[in-house]
């Protein structure tokens, strides 16, 4: 059986984002050793916001998806895997910051009301190029004596480009994770799920949720819609590029042959044969004669 890949993020959200008792404490287990050098209390519950259905893959295979969960304190946490690099991704993470930030008070609330809330980013690719820690954490802080303004604001993220080759006995706990959906969906890996299994109990339910997951037709079936949109969509903007390409080329030409036109009229060649040799139409070999004129 092809296991998939717990990083394709309808994936990551059926095994983290389902309102199961599996599903919320593989969240709740991922969550606690994220935040756990903040040194904030244990989240002990969480209640799932936009929980998993079926129901929006189907309406939209393009859409981006995200698991978006509260915790027993109102805390608001958003979860976000991306595979590949996108233009301007931390100013879209702060963005989500601030969306679900805004979400936290209603108009008649206020502004004391506004939760805690934390992005949390794993990514497919290098983003933080400042540092090589797996694990970075952004918050809002004064800049010369490191204190926070507010701890409502943290941002992390997660990199598995970084992840070191280790034993799994090696892994700490974050690592751990990174290595389980690194490694999980590649061929011939059995021995390393085995070991992920055999180093904590949470490894191997999320283990065993993820073969369920992969083992379902209809989510193997989405996975092959999900990814036919994703390579048509792919092929579009190839064509629209090489469109783009080939208009400006045209555009270029056309161009050089308005010069060429210009200098043949200035030395006065007939009409006719600037038209011939540049191939531009009448109207234009004419309006560019009135312009030298003038």
């Amino acid at each position: 059986m092809i296991i998939l890949n717990p990083m394709l993020d309808f994936v990551f959200k059926a095994l983290f984002g389902k309102e199961d008792k599996t599903s919320k404490k593989l969240l709740v287990a991922f969550l606690n050793d994220v935040l756990a050098k903040e040194n904030q209390e244990p989240i002990v519950d969480v209640v799932h916001i936009n929980p998993f259905n079926y129901k929006e893959f189907e309406e939209d295979k393009l859409s981006v998806l995200d698991i978006k969960a509260k915790t027993e304190k109102g805390e608001i946490i958003n979860i976000e895997v991306q595979v590949q690099n996108e233009d301007s991704y931390r100013k879209r993470s702060l963005y989500y910051w601030s969306r679900s930030y805004g979400e936290t008070i209603s108009e008649a609330e206020a502004y004391e009301s506004l939760k805690k809330t934390i992005v949390i980013n794993i990514l497919g690719y290098t983003e933080i190029t400042e540092s090589s820690k797996i694990h970075t954490t952004f918050k809002i802080m004064e800049q010369e004596e490191h204190f926070n303004l507010l701890e409502n604001l943290q941002i992390h993220y997660l990199e598995l480009p970084k992840l070191p080759k280790k034993e799994t006995e090696d892994l700490d706990a974050v690592e751990l994770w990174l290595d389980f959906l690194k490694e999980s969906a590649k061929k011939g890996n059995k021995e390393r799920l085995k070991e992920l299994k055999e180093r904590s109990e949470i490894m191997e339910t999320a283990i065993n949720q993820l073969m369920e997951i992969s083992a379902d037709e209809k989510m193997r079936e989405l996975y092959r819609a999900r990814e036919k949109a994703r390579l048509d969509m792919i092929s579009k903007l190839k064509y629209a590029e090489n469109r783009g390409i080939e208009k400006g080329m045209e555009k270029g030409i056309e161009k050089g042959m308005e010069i060429v036109a210009r200098n043949l009229l200035q030395e006065g060649t007939e009409i006719e044969f600037v038209i011939k040799v540049t191939k531009l139409d009448r109207d234009k070999v004419e309006e560019i004669k009135k312009g030298l004129s003038n």
